[in-house]
Protein backbone atom coordinates (compact mmCIF):
# COMPACT_ATOMS: atom_id res chain seq x y z
CA UNK A 1 0.00 0.00 0.00
CA UNK A 2 1.19 3.43 -0.53
CA UNK A 3 1.89 5.77 1.72
CA UNK A 4 -0.31 8.29 0.58
CA UNK A 5 -3.44 5.63 0.26
CA UNK A 6 -6.34 6.38 3.20
CA UNK A 7 -5.94 4.64 6.42
CA UNK A 8 -7.99 1.25 6.68
CA UNK A 9 -11.90 0.48 8.14
CA UNK A 10 -11.28 -2.79 9.49
CA UNK A 11 -13.77 -4.92 10.38
CA UNK A 12 -13.73 -8.59 12.41
CA UNK A 13 -16.12 -11.08 12.07
CA UNK A 14 -16.97 -13.33 15.55
CA UNK A 15 -20.25 -14.50 16.54
CA UNK A 16 -19.76 -13.36 20.40
CA UNK A 17 -18.59 -9.71 20.93
CA UNK A 18 -19.54 -7.21 23.74
CA UNK A 19 -21.15 -7.34 26.31
CA UNK A 20 -19.70 -10.99 25.79
CA UNK A 21 -16.42 -10.94 26.01
CA UNK A 22 -14.65 -15.08 26.19
CA UNK A 23 -10.84 -14.95 25.06
CA UNK A 24 -11.38 -14.78 21.21
CA UNK A 25 -13.37 -11.90 21.97
CA UNK A 26 -11.33 -10.02 24.55
CA UNK A 27 -8.49 -10.53 22.08
CA UNK A 28 -10.96 -8.74 18.84
CA UNK A 29 -11.28 -6.00 21.62
CA UNK A 30 -7.83 -5.70 22.90
CA UNK A 31 -6.32 -5.65 19.09
CA UNK A 32 -9.05 -3.19 18.17
CA UNK A 33 -8.01 -0.70 20.76
CA UNK A 34 -4.38 -0.78 19.41
CA UNK A 35 -5.14 -0.26 15.90
CA UNK A 36 -7.38 2.95 16.73
CA UNK A 37 -4.46 3.90 17.87
CA UNK A 38 -2.39 4.00 14.51
CA UNK A 39 -2.81 6.61 11.71
CA UNK A 40 -2.93 3.82 9.49
CA UNK A 41 -6.52 2.85 10.72
CA UNK A 42 -9.53 5.06 10.19
CA UNK A 43 -11.94 2.71 12.27
CA UNK A 44 -12.29 -0.59 13.36
CA UNK A 45 -15.91 -2.63 13.51
CA UNK A 46 -17.44 -5.92 14.63
CA UNK A 47 -19.86 -7.67 12.82
CA UNK A 48 -21.33 -10.09 15.58
CA UNK A 49 -24.73 -11.30 16.46
CA UNK A 50 -27.41 -11.17 19.55
CA UNK A 51 -26.20 -13.82 21.32
CA UNK A 52 -23.85 -14.59 23.93
CA UNK A 53 -21.75 -17.55 24.41
CA UNK A 54 -23.19 -20.81 24.23
CA UNK A 55 -26.08 -19.66 21.95
CA UNK A 56 -28.00 -17.17 24.47
CA UNK A 57 -30.43 -15.43 22.65
CA UNK A 58 -30.12 -11.48 23.40
CA UNK A 59 -33.18 -10.23 20.97
CA UNK A 60 -32.77 -6.83 23.48
CA UNK A 61 -29.40 -6.13 22.78
CA UNK A 62 -28.91 -2.87 19.81
CA UNK A 63 -28.54 -3.45 16.36
CA UNK A 64 -25.76 -0.87 16.10
CA UNK A 65 -23.21 -0.23 19.04
CA UNK A 66 -20.50 2.51 18.98
CA UNK A 67 -18.39 1.45 22.32
CA UNK A 68 -16.82 4.37 24.21
CA UNK A 69 -13.09 3.34 22.82
CA UNK A 70 -14.35 3.93 19.26
CA UNK A 71 -15.36 0.03 18.32
CA UNK A 72 -18.59 0.15 15.99
CA UNK A 73 -20.73 -3.02 16.61
CA UNK A 74 -23.26 -4.48 14.37
CA UNK A 75 -25.39 -7.22 15.28
CA UNK A 76 -28.01 -9.56 13.66
CA UNK A 77 -30.76 -11.16 14.89
CA UNK A 78 -31.30 -14.37 14.67
CA UNK A 79 -34.41 -16.88 13.84
CA UNK A 80 -35.52 -18.71 15.97
CA UNK A 81 -34.13 -17.31 18.48
CA UNK A 82 -33.18 -20.70 20.19
CA UNK A 83 -30.20 -22.42 18.91
CA UNK A 84 -29.62 -26.27 18.19
CA UNK A 85 -27.51 -27.21 21.05
CA UNK A 86 -24.80 -28.97 18.28
CA UNK A 87 -22.18 -26.63 17.91
CA UNK A 88 -20.42 -23.51 19.76
CA UNK A 89 -22.25 -21.11 17.20
CA UNK A 90 -25.97 -20.12 17.17
CA UNK A 91 -27.62 -22.90 13.89
CA UNK A 92 -30.23 -20.28 13.19
CA UNK A 93 -30.96 -18.36 10.30
CA UNK A 94 -29.35 -14.97 10.07
CA UNK A 95 -30.23 -12.78 7.03
CA UNK A 96 -27.91 -12.43 4.23
CA UNK A 97 -29.44 -9.34 2.94
CA UNK A 98 -29.22 -7.57 6.76
CA UNK A 99 -25.40 -8.96 6.40
CA UNK A 100 -25.12 -7.18 3.34
CA UNK A 101 -26.45 -3.81 4.69
CA UNK A 102 -23.49 -3.88 6.81
CA UNK A 103 -20.95 -4.12 4.99
CA UNK A 104 -21.76 -1.60 2.84
CA UNK A 105 -22.34 0.61 5.92
CA UNK A 106 -19.28 0.37 7.18
CA UNK A 107 -17.86 -0.56 3.78
CA UNK A 108 -14.27 -2.13 5.00
CA UNK A 109 -11.16 -2.43 3.71
CA UNK A 110 -9.98 -5.51 5.66
CA UNK A 111 -12.47 -8.63 6.51
CA UNK A 112 -10.79 -10.22 9.49
CA UNK A 113 -12.54 -13.64 10.72
CA UNK A 114 -11.36 -14.55 14.11
CA UNK A 115 -12.69 -18.08 14.81
CA UNK A 116 -13.11 -21.28 12.96
CA UNK A 117 -16.67 -21.80 13.44
CA UNK A 118 -19.06 -19.29 12.18
CA UNK A 119 -19.04 -20.11 8.40
CA UNK A 120 -22.49 -18.58 7.86
CA UNK A 121 -21.13 -15.21 8.52
CA UNK A 122 -18.10 -15.63 6.55
CA UNK A 123 -19.14 -17.38 3.36
CA UNK A 124 -21.41 -14.30 3.09
CA UNK A 125 -19.39 -11.55 4.09
CA UNK A 126 -16.71 -13.26 1.64
CA UNK A 127 -19.62 -13.40 -1.34
CA UNK A 128 -21.10 -9.79 -1.00
CA UNK A 129 -17.59 -8.31 -0.81
CA UNK A 130 -14.74 -10.08 -2.22
CA UNK A 131 -14.79 -8.25 -4.92
CA UNK A 132 -14.16 -5.04 -2.67
CA UNK A 133 -12.39 -5.99 0.25
CA UNK A 134 -9.10 -8.31 1.25
CA UNK A 135 -9.49 -11.48 3.78
CA UNK A 136 -7.63 -11.99 6.59
CA UNK A 137 -8.38 -15.48 8.73
CA UNK A 138 -7.22 -16.36 12.13
CA UNK A 139 -9.00 -19.85 12.74
CA UNK A 140 -7.91 -20.61 16.10
CA UNK A 141 -7.21 -24.20 14.57
CA UNK A 142 -8.64 -27.12 17.37
CA UNK A 143 -8.47 -30.83 16.15
CA UNK A 144 -11.94 -31.95 15.30
CA UNK A 145 -13.52 -35.10 16.48
CA UNK A 146 -15.08 -37.33 13.58
CA UNK A 147 -18.61 -36.07 14.32
CA UNK A 148 -17.18 -33.18 12.76
CA UNK A 149 -15.24 -34.21 10.14
CA UNK A 150 -17.46 -32.65 7.51
CA UNK A 151 -16.18 -29.28 9.37
CA UNK A 152 -12.98 -29.49 7.87
CA UNK A 153 -14.15 -28.66 4.20
CA UNK A 154 -15.88 -25.90 5.30
CA UNK A 155 -12.91 -24.60 7.32
CA UNK A 156 -10.76 -25.70 3.95
CA UNK A 157 -13.33 -23.42 1.75
CA UNK A 158 -13.26 -20.58 3.57
CA UNK A 159 -8.82 -20.51 4.04
CA UNK A 160 -8.18 -21.39 0.62
CA UNK A 161 -10.32 -18.27 -0.71
CA UNK A 162 -8.18 -15.63 1.90
CA UNK A 163 -5.75 -13.39 0.86
CA UNK A 164 -3.89 -14.33 4.35
CA UNK A 165 -4.42 -17.14 7.22
CA UNK A 166 -2.67 -16.04 10.33
CA UNK A 167 -1.91 -18.98 12.59
CA UNK A 168 -1.18 -18.09 16.55
CA UNK A 169 1.61 -20.73 16.74
CA UNK A 170 4.51 -22.81 14.76
CA UNK A 171 2.47 -25.71 15.57
CA UNK A 172 -1.27 -24.70 14.31
CA UNK A 173 0.67 -23.67 10.81
CA UNK A 174 1.44 -27.00 10.06
CA UNK A 175 -2.29 -28.19 11.21
CA UNK A 176 -3.45 -25.84 8.84
CA UNK A 177 -1.21 -26.26 6.07
CA UNK A 178 -2.33 -30.02 6.12
CA UNK A 179 -5.45 -29.98 7.24
CA UNK A 180 -6.49 -27.06 5.24
CA UNK A 181 -4.45 -27.36 2.03
CA UNK A 182 -3.29 -23.84 2.43
CA UNK A 183 -0.11 -22.94 0.59
CA UNK A 184 2.58 -22.16 3.23
CA UNK A 185 3.27 -19.01 1.42
CA UNK A 186 -0.45 -17.58 2.53
CA UNK A 187 0.47 -18.15 6.15
CA UNK A 188 1.66 -15.77 8.76
CA UNK A 189 2.17 -16.82 12.38
CA UNK A 190 1.18 -14.11 14.94
CA UNK A 191 0.45 -14.90 18.59
CA UNK A 192 -2.38 -12.98 20.72
CA UNK A 193 -1.02 -10.53 23.46
CA UNK A 194 -1.85 -9.98 26.76
CA UNK A 195 -2.30 -7.10 29.11
CA UNK A 196 -2.84 -6.81 32.43
CA UNK A 197 -6.74 -5.57 32.72
CA UNK A 198 -6.38 -2.69 35.55
CA UNK A 199 -3.67 -0.63 36.74
CA UNK A 200 -1.68 -1.73 39.63
CA UNK A 201 -3.13 -1.06 42.88
CA UNK A 202 -1.08 -0.17 46.29
CA UNK A 203 -0.73 -3.52 48.83
CA UNK A 204 -2.98 -3.07 51.68
CA UNK A 205 -0.96 -2.51 55.54
CA UNK A 206 -1.71 -5.85 57.47
CA UNK A 207 -1.84 -5.84 61.22
CA UNK A 208 1.14 -7.66 62.68
CA UNK A 209 -1.38 -10.16 64.34
CA UNK A 210 -2.99 -11.36 61.34
CA UNK A 211 -2.77 -14.87 60.55
CA UNK A 212 -0.53 -15.66 57.48
CA UNK A 213 -2.25 -15.12 54.22
CA UNK A 214 -2.66 -18.58 52.71
CA UNK A 215 -1.03 -19.53 49.04
CA UNK A 216 -3.57 -18.85 46.73
CA UNK A 217 -3.81 -21.10 43.14
CA UNK A 218 -5.91 -19.32 40.93
CA UNK A 219 -7.53 -20.95 38.15
CA UNK A 220 -9.60 -19.04 35.01
CA UNK A 221 -11.63 -20.71 32.52
CA UNK A 222 -15.44 -21.65 31.83
CA UNK A 223 -16.13 -24.38 34.59
CA UNK A 224 -16.51 -27.31 32.00
CA UNK A 225 -15.31 -30.56 31.20
CA UNK A 226 -13.07 -28.87 28.70
CA UNK A 227 -11.25 -26.49 31.15
CA UNK A 228 -10.30 -29.55 33.32
CA UNK A 229 -11.03 -28.09 36.89
CA UNK A 230 -12.64 -31.49 37.81
CA UNK A 231 -8.68 -32.75 37.66
CA UNK A 232 -7.41 -29.95 39.57
CA UNK A 233 -9.39 -30.23 41.95
CA UNK A 234 -8.50 -33.73 42.33
CA UNK A 235 -4.78 -32.77 42.02
CA UNK A 236 -5.12 -30.25 45.15
CA UNK A 237 -6.83 -32.65 47.04
CA UNK A 238 -4.16 -35.33 46.78
CA UNK A 239 -1.23 -32.67 47.00
CA UNK A 240 -2.54 -30.55 50.16
CA UNK A 241 -1.39 -33.22 52.41
CA UNK A 242 1.84 -32.20 51.67
CA UNK A 243 1.34 -28.59 51.88
CA UNK A 244 3.67 -26.63 54.24
CA UNK A 245 1.47 -23.95 54.43
CA UNK A 246 -2.62 -23.13 54.58
CA UNK A 247 -3.71 -23.09 50.45
CA UNK A 248 -6.93 -22.56 48.91
CA UNK A 249 -8.17 -22.66 45.29
CA UNK A 250 -9.58 -20.03 43.44
CA UNK A 251 -11.93 -21.09 40.01
CA UNK A 252 -12.85 -17.82 38.10
CA UNK A 253 -15.61 -18.30 35.00
CA UNK A 254 -18.77 -18.40 34.02
CA UNK A 255 -20.48 -21.83 34.57
CA UNK A 256 -20.98 -24.05 31.03
CA UNK A 257 -21.78 -27.15 32.08
CA UNK A 258 -20.00 -28.41 35.07
CA UNK A 259 -20.59 -25.91 37.95
CA UNK A 260 -23.25 -28.51 39.72
CA UNK A 261 -20.50 -31.53 39.47
CA UNK A 262 -17.57 -29.48 40.65
CA UNK A 263 -19.25 -27.79 43.69
CA UNK A 264 -20.73 -31.62 44.50
CA UNK A 265 -16.82 -32.66 44.43
CA UNK A 266 -15.72 -30.18 46.14
CA UNK A 267 -18.05 -31.48 49.13
CA UNK A 268 -17.50 -34.72 49.06
CA UNK A 269 -13.86 -33.77 49.25
CA UNK A 270 -14.46 -31.77 52.12
CA UNK A 271 -13.10 -28.71 50.62
CA UNK A 272 -15.74 -25.82 51.06
CA UNK A 273 -13.46 -23.63 52.96
CA UNK A 274 -10.89 -24.25 50.49
CA UNK A 275 -11.85 -23.97 46.58
CA UNK A 276 -13.71 -20.80 45.98
CA UNK A 277 -16.33 -20.51 43.00
CA UNK A 278 -15.83 -16.98 42.15
CA UNK A 279 -18.31 -16.54 38.86
CA UNK A 280 -17.33 -14.96 36.43
CA UNK A 281 -15.84 -11.72 36.92
CA UNK A 282 -15.34 -8.01 35.17
CA UNK A 283 -12.01 -6.54 33.82
CA UNK A 284 -11.24 -4.99 37.02
CA UNK A 285 -12.22 -8.02 39.47
CA UNK A 286 -10.27 -10.35 37.23
CA UNK A 287 -7.30 -8.40 37.83
CA UNK A 288 -7.55 -7.80 41.22
CA UNK A 289 -7.48 -11.72 41.20
CA UNK A 290 -4.69 -12.12 39.15
CA UNK A 291 -2.46 -9.73 41.71
CA UNK A 292 -3.73 -11.21 44.76
CA UNK A 293 -3.23 -15.01 43.83
CA UNK A 294 0.60 -16.77 44.25
CA UNK A 295 0.28 -19.53 41.63
CA UNK A 296 -1.85 -19.94 38.67
CA UNK A 297 -2.74 -23.63 37.51
CA UNK A 298 -5.12 -24.88 34.81
CA UNK A 299 -5.70 -28.09 33.02
CA UNK A 300 -7.29 -27.65 29.75
CA UNK A 301 -7.96 -30.57 27.52
CA UNK A 302 -6.65 -28.46 24.58
CA UNK A 303 -5.34 -24.47 24.26
CA UNK A 304 -4.93 -22.98 20.92
CA UNK A 305 -2.92 -20.56 22.59
CA UNK A 306 -4.17 -19.76 25.88
CA UNK A 307 -3.97 -15.94 26.66
CA UNK A 308 -4.95 -16.70 30.76
CA UNK A 309 -1.29 -17.84 30.76
CA UNK A 310 -0.04 -14.99 29.62
CA UNK A 311 -2.15 -12.74 31.14
CA UNK A 312 -1.42 -14.76 34.36
CA UNK A 313 2.80 -14.37 33.44
CA UNK A 314 2.49 -10.00 32.94
CA UNK A 315 0.91 -10.34 36.95
CA UNK A 316 4.04 -11.99 37.94
CA UNK A 317 2.61 -15.52 38.84
CA UNK A 318 3.98 -19.07 38.07
CA UNK A 319 2.00 -21.10 35.23
CA UNK A 320 1.90 -24.54 36.16
CA UNK A 321 0.11 -26.57 33.35
CA UNK A 322 0.49 -29.41 31.25
CA UNK A 323 1.47 -30.81 27.12
CA UNK A 324 -1.28 -30.20 25.08
CA UNK A 325 -1.86 -27.29 22.39
CA UNK A 326 0.61 -25.45 22.09
CA UNK A 327 1.52 -24.94 25.94
CA UNK A 328 5.11 -26.62 25.07
CA UNK A 329 5.58 -24.33 22.31
CA UNK A 330 4.97 -20.99 23.91
CA UNK A 331 5.02 -21.50 27.78
CA UNK A 332 9.05 -21.37 27.66
CA UNK A 333 9.55 -19.26 30.59
CA UNK A 334 8.30 -18.98 33.85
CA UNK A 335 5.92 -21.92 33.31
CA UNK A 336 6.25 -25.56 34.69
CA UNK A 337 4.55 -27.84 31.59
CA UNK A 338 4.09 -31.73 32.82
CA UNK A 339 3.32 -34.57 30.19
CA UNK A 340 -0.31 -34.40 29.95
CA UNK A 341 -2.87 -35.17 32.43
CA UNK A 342 0.04 -37.22 34.43
CA UNK A 343 -1.15 -36.58 37.64
CA UNK A 344 1.91 -37.64 40.05
CA UNK A 345 3.87 -34.81 38.19
CA UNK A 346 0.98 -32.44 38.66
CA UNK A 347 0.70 -33.22 42.68
CA UNK A 348 4.90 -32.91 42.67
CA UNK A 349 5.19 -29.60 41.00
CA UNK A 350 2.07 -27.69 42.69
CA UNK A 351 3.72 -28.99 45.95
CA UNK A 352 6.53 -27.70 45.21
CA UNK A 353 4.99 -24.21 44.25
CA UNK A 354 2.97 -24.10 47.53
CA UNK A 355 6.19 -24.55 49.55
CA UNK A 356 9.10 -22.98 48.00
CA UNK A 357 8.23 -19.45 48.23
CA UNK A 358 11.44 -18.43 46.50
CA UNK A 359 11.10 -20.98 43.41
CA UNK A 360 7.49 -19.31 42.88
CA UNK A 361 9.01 -15.86 43.05
CA UNK A 362 11.99 -16.85 40.85
CA UNK A 363 9.52 -17.97 38.33
CA UNK A 364 6.98 -15.59 38.26
CA UNK A 365 9.71 -13.10 37.29
CA UNK A 366 10.88 -15.11 34.58
CA UNK A 367 7.44 -15.39 32.98
CA UNK A 368 6.97 -11.24 33.93
CA UNK A 369 9.64 -10.61 31.64
CA UNK A 370 8.98 -13.09 29.20
CA UNK A 371 5.29 -11.70 28.88
CA UNK A 372 6.37 -8.18 28.75
CA UNK A 373 8.86 -8.83 25.82
CA UNK A 374 6.74 -11.08 23.49
CA UNK A 375 3.40 -10.97 24.04
CA UNK A 376 2.01 -7.18 24.28
CA UNK A 377 -1.05 -6.12 22.44
CA UNK A 378 1.17 -3.27 20.69
CA UNK A 379 3.51 -5.56 19.22
CA UNK A 380 0.90 -7.44 17.84
CA UNK A 381 -1.04 -4.54 16.26
CA UNK A 382 1.84 -3.74 14.37
CA UNK A 383 2.18 -7.27 12.75
CA UNK A 384 -1.11 -7.48 12.05
CA UNK A 385 -1.11 -3.70 10.17
CA UNK A 386 1.76 -4.99 7.96
CA UNK A 387 -0.55 -8.18 6.74
CA UNK A 388 -3.26 -5.64 6.36
CA UNK A 389 -1.22 -3.02 4.60
CA UNK A 390 0.27 -5.69 2.32
CA UNK A 391 -2.72 -7.14 1.89
CA UNK A 392 -5.15 -4.20 1.03
CA UNK A 393 -6.83 -2.64 -1.80
CA UNK A 394 -3.79 -1.09 -3.88
CA UNK A 395 -1.20 -2.78 -1.93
Amino acid sequence: MSTDAPPLRVLFLSPYFRPYLGGIERAIERLSFQLLESSAVESVGVLTTKYAFPRVPHPEWPNREKTPEGISIFRLSGFPRRSMPLYSVPLVWFSPDQIRRYLDEFDPHIIHFVGDGWFWGHFWAWLWRRKNARFVFTPSYHTLPASRVCLKQINRFISRRMHQVVTLTGQEAVQVTRDYRVQRGRISVVGWGASVLAPDEEPLDQPEAMVEKPVTILSVGRLSRHKGQSWLIDVYRQARSQFQSRANLVLVGRDEDSETQLRAQVREAGLQGEVEFAGELDDESLSRRYKQADIFALYSHYEAFGLVYLEAMLCGLPVLTHEVGSNRELLIHGAVVTPRFDQEAAITQLVKLVNDSDYRTRLGEEGRTYAHEEFTWQSVAEKYLAIYLQQSPGG
